[in-house]
């Protein structure tokens, strides 16, 4: 059984590990999500929950990760190194599942404008074949004025 300060020792450097590569992943996200969305201010508001839904995982396992022990080691030092490890192992399939989240995003986004300007490309060529056709069954091209 570990001591109070050991403890709070793991908790603290897994809490800064956390903040660190929390805003590495906010601070590269912005960027990222700025080719998403067409909005600024949607860029920087997703970007956020991102960044707390990041944070609010990570330091829940964290809290959860501090207490539990898989592996029967001894001394206080290799305890703490076992449960960091522990720690940058979660933080790294966080910050993959982080991204996954990012790319399927921007790729959702894509295909919805690929979608969006080939459905107004259809239609203009749709337009376009029309108009001779409504020329003709109207008694020509529509002038300014003149009548038959």
């Amino acid at each position: 059984m570990l001591d109070t300060g050991t403890y709070l020792f793991i908790v603290a450097v897994g809490g800064v590990i956390t903040l660190v590569v929390g805003q590495i992943l906010m601070r590269s996200g912005i960027g990222f999500l700025r080719d998403v969305f067409d909005s600024e201010e949607t860029a920087v508001s997703a970007n956020r929950l991102l960044g707390v839904l990041f944070h609010l995982v990570a330091l829940g396992f964290l809290a959860l990760i501090s207490t539990y022990r898989p592996f029967d080691v001894q001394g206080t030092v290799q305890i703490v190194i076992t449960q960091l490890g522990g720690v940058m192992l979660l933080l790294g399939v966080l910050h993959g599942l982080t991204l996954l989240l990012l790319a399927r995003i921007r790729s959702r986004r894509r295909s919805e404008t690929i979608e969006s300007e080939m459905t107004a490309q259809y239609e203009q060529q749709r337009r376009a074949r029309q108009n001779p056709r409504q020329q003709v069954i109207e008694g020509g091209p529509p002038s300014g004025g003149a009548s038959h």
